[in-house]
């Protein structure tokens, strides 16, 4: 296969994201004659549920508008839907004349379980929905009533719920997650708060006194904030029965203050107190599994990495300005020449490497941005996540461009620049990277690329690629290159992800992520968080800074350079060699699969401490002065979710700690539904037996006693009385899409069954295409939108490019519904609105890109 690559791809080839790249070799974009067909199934999770009647007008209508057509979901779940008042939301879509208000749900809950609205519309002003706690008469328990991206609220007791989402104004696609999780960043307005009826803390504004009629002032200086009484309340109670008067009145007070916000004065309730709880730093690392997992936390103790130690990210580039990156970044360069690709107005290579976005349709992917997060976003900020290496600074390198997509030679002089070789810019850094990490490759390569790792190896730079997304053994170039460390992905479970790349070439596997699942019951799905961008359509066109999930060999790589930018923060003078010596035997990773190295896990998974254990030992002559850590038991994941089908899995009981930990005893509280398997420390395998349970959602509690500490881990399950209890996604779109022009080629459709939709295309001329899937829940025209399922092969963060030369079958991918963390708009930055990818199976909605 190699002298075939060699043949085909002579010192140009494309290189995308992700170690993704066309899963075929030697063709070109022009279409020929000759029509093959295509087909393959898109997988959707378990726990993957859509609202019964959204606006497109090609789905099969079920009202769920009231408690008694409440529509049944599972728990856990992230489920995608559509609500729009009357005239509001796409004019020729289903429900533009008689409005879709409300959206009811039943579900049975645990207690402390969260639910989460993530309101998707980007103007969130006029188009605004709330989140509703009923009990099973229908009354209202809890309800947040905010005007921000995210409504949630907290569930008080064991029992059967009905939960309402209404649209307070607007129209707007949403995502609905219920999660186990205990702890919750609250914000917004919420019944539950504990604050003043008919009171609010107002800022001044001339605005005031148009509506004096409506409050009365408590205080006449209008330099600081001031207390008002409302003098009557307009009611606007989303359903007519709350559980008491009082919470009826709290509400009708939440939605005064709402209306004086629409009305640009800033309000607020008055809270009788206003609690600090204690909560992670960062607010989204709860959901950043992947760092317990390589026992990162431990490594911490050690060292939060140091700021002189660089690495470099040859990508899409970097948002400069992200608040959980721009403390962090030393001076970096764009190497991108193409006017083609380029995106940005700076006409060829150039010293700013800010991220312009690849425009990607349903907006850009800010690649760089997440891998440059995943290494070192600033910790203990109070914002967002937290990177690998606290400490460690990147140096920003944009080599791709639209698409994600850029030239090996653009990728050259990026290396040579972060390396301090010569390269076309016609400078270098004042201190060149430490380590470069490649979350990108190609199918195939030119010498003088293996010469150039080879000359950066030879400056004692460590470099690190992606192996692949393609689920091949096939080898994938930079990865598979001498000097190069390859990359694989793990899940949370410890397994191969189904996408990544293996084979004799591979050295160690690092978390990946998988978007479809939700194994630990978080209510998100088992993807990576990192920082990101959004340039989706929004009010006044802004970008905004924020966080969000993917998959994919290229997350797996920046985990094993940020440990070793750990390990070069203890031990400055550790060299590539060093780094190959303490892998192959073993001193940097846990082995998984057949003992030793093998070709689906490497050497093993990247473990943060072993790792910078063995970098210091090697500073001083072998004997590890770094001070121990007491011995302490962990579980990962740290809760477990068997949803509706799922009758095992593993979970894996660690010392994170040094010295000497026995398990004691293990027991449960589920009265004999769960099976425990294992021993002593190491992975355990947990299954259910759904045989002695009727329908309905269960709990229980697995204690694990150590000699030194008891970990409690949350189990969760839920018996359907339905034949089907496969994840369901709603109606899919699925495009053939020319990968030049991004323009859709040939549409199908497909409903779900067993939890897979089956696609074929037929009549397909040989050329190049990508394929993508999603649903159309507001009927724009395009699927993909935030807060729509959406799916590409191999990912969607990075389509993989197919080169058709004959008929094709099992092209297999995900799909899933997915939500973006916001952090804040950048001020200034002005971005195109960006779409989905256009359908073609309704003309006076293809509308310009």
């Amino acid at each position: 296969m190699l002298i075939k690559y060699l043949i085909s791809f002579i010192l140009l080839f494309l290189i995308t994201g992700c170690g993704g790249g066309s899963d075929d070799s030697g063709g070109s974009s022009n279409r020929s004659s000759i029509n093959f067909s295509l087909s393959g199934n898109i997988s959707v999770g378990s726990n993957t549920a859509r609202d019964d009647d959204v606006n497109d007008i090609e789905t099969k209508e079920l009202s769920n508008n009231n408690i008694y057509e409440a529509q049944s979901i599972p728990n856990p779940v992230i489920l995608g839907g559509y609500v729009n008042q009357t005239y509001t939301g796409h004019p020729d879509g289903r429900f533009y004349d008689a409005g879709d208000w409300d959206d009811f749900f039943a579900v049975d809950l645990r207690a402390g379980q969260i639910i989460t609205l993530f309101v998707t519309n980007q103007d969130l002003l006029d188009n605004d929905l709330d989140l509703a706690l009923l009990n099973r008469e229908g009354l209202i328990l809890n309800a947040s009533v905010g005007d921000g991206k995210t409504e949630n609220v907290i569930v008080p007791a064991d029992g059967h719920y009905f939960l309402q989402v209404q649209a307070h104004s607007g129209a707007s696609n949403y995502v609905l997650t219920i999660g186990q999780n205990t702890y919750i960043n609250s914000v917004g307005m919420h019944l539950s708060d504990d604050f003043i009826p008919n009171e609010a803390i107002i800022q001044p504004s001339p605005k005031i006194q148009s509506l004096d009629d409506r409050f009365t002032v408590q205080s006449s200086d209008s330099t600081r904030r001031m207390l008002v009484n409302f003098d009557s309340i307009k009611t606007q109670s989303i359903t007519d029965k709350f559980v008491s008067p009082e919470l009826e009145h709290k509400y009708n007070t939440l939605m005064e203050i709402k209306r004086l916000r629409k009305e640009g004065i800033t309000a607020a309730p008055n809270y009788k107190w206003k609690s600090l709880q204690t909560t992670p730093n960062d607010t989204l690392y709860r959901y950043q599994w992947n760092h317990s997992i390589i026992e990162l936390p431990q490594a911490w103790d050690f060292t939060t990495g140091d700021s002189s130690i660089i690495v470099a990210v040859p990508d899409t580039g970097v948002l400069l300005g992200h608040p959980d990156l721009e403390n962090k970044l030393v001076p970096g360069y764009d190497f991108v020449r193409s006017r083609y690709s380029e995106i940005d107005s700076d006409r060829g290579i150039d010293t700013n490497p800010n991220d312009p976005g690849d425009q990607l349709p349903g907006g850009s992917s800010f690649h760089g941005t997440h891998v440059a997060g995943i290494i070192s976003a600033q910790s203990n900020n109070n914002e967002g996540i937290a990177g690998i290496s606290w400490n460690t600074s990147i140096m920003p390198l944009r080599a791709l461009g639209k698409g994600g997509s850029g030239t090996e030679y653009d990728i050259e002089q990026a290396i040579r620049y972060a390396s301090g070789l010569p390269n076309d810019s016609g400078t270098v850094p004042t201190y060149p990277a430490d380590i470069i990490n490649l979350s990108l490759g190609g199918g195939a390569f030119s010498e003088g690329t293996q010469q150039l790792m080879e000359a950066v190896r030879n400056k004692g730079i460590i470099v690190v690629a992606a192996s692949g997304n393609e689920n091949t053994d096939i080898p994938m170039f930079p990865a598979s290159l001498d000097s190069v460390i390859s990359v694989g992905a793990i899940n949370i479970n410890k397994q191969r992800a189904s996408y990544s790349n293996y084979g004799s070439y591979l050295d160690v596997v690092a978390p990946g992520g998988d978007n479809t699942p939700d194994i630990n019951g978080d209510g998100d799905p088992d993807g990576i968080i990192s920082t990101m961008g959004s340039d989706v359509a929004a009010k006044n066109l802004q970008m905004e800074y924020s966080y969000n999930y993917a998959m994919g060999t290229s997350m797996a790589a920046p985990h094993v350079s940020g440990v070793i930018s750990l390990m070069k923060a203890v031990n400055p003078n550790l060299t590539p060699q060093n780094v190959d010596d303490l892998l192959a035997n073993g001193k940097m990773t846990d082995d998984l699969g057949n003992g030793g190295r093998d070709d689906e896990f490497g050497h093993g998974l990247i473990n943060a401490r072993k790792a910078v254990n063995a970098a210091s030992s090697l500073n001083t002559g072998g004997e590890i002065v770094l001070p121990t850590s007491p011995p302490f038991l962990v579980t990962n994941p740290k809760s477990l979710n068997f949803g509706t089908t799922s009758n095992s899995t593993t979970l894996s009981l660690t010392n994170w700690g040094d010295g000497n930990l026995e398990i004691i005893d293990i027991e449960e509280n589920s009265g004999g539904f769960l099976f425990i398997n294992g021993d002593g420390l190491g992975d355990y395998i947990i299954t259910v037996n759904r045989d002695v349970l009727t329908t309905g959602t269960y709990s229980a509690t697995i204690k694990i006693t150590s000699d030194i500490n008891v970990v409690r881990v949350p189990v969760i399950l839920q018996v359907s009385n339905s034949s089907d209890t496969s994840g369901n996604a709603g109606l899919h779109y699925i495009l053939l899409v020319d990968p030049g022009t991004l323009d859709s080629i040939q549409e199908v459709q497909a409903e779900v069954r067993n939890g897979s939709y089956f696609f074929r295309f037929n009549n397909v001329e040989a050329g190049e295409y990508i394929i993508a899937a999603g649903s159309d829940s507001n009927n724009d025209g395009f699927i993909c939108d935030e807060g729509e399922a959406c799916g590409a092969f191999s990912t969607v963060y990075q389509p993989t490019t197919i080169n058709i030369r004959n008929s094709r079958s099992n092209i297999n991918f995900s799909t899933g519904f997915n939500v973006i963390y916001q952090s804040q708009a950048v001020g200034g930055a002005v971005a195109p609105p960006r779409k989905g990818f256009a359908r073609i199976s309704d003309k006076k909605h293809k509308l310009a890109k």
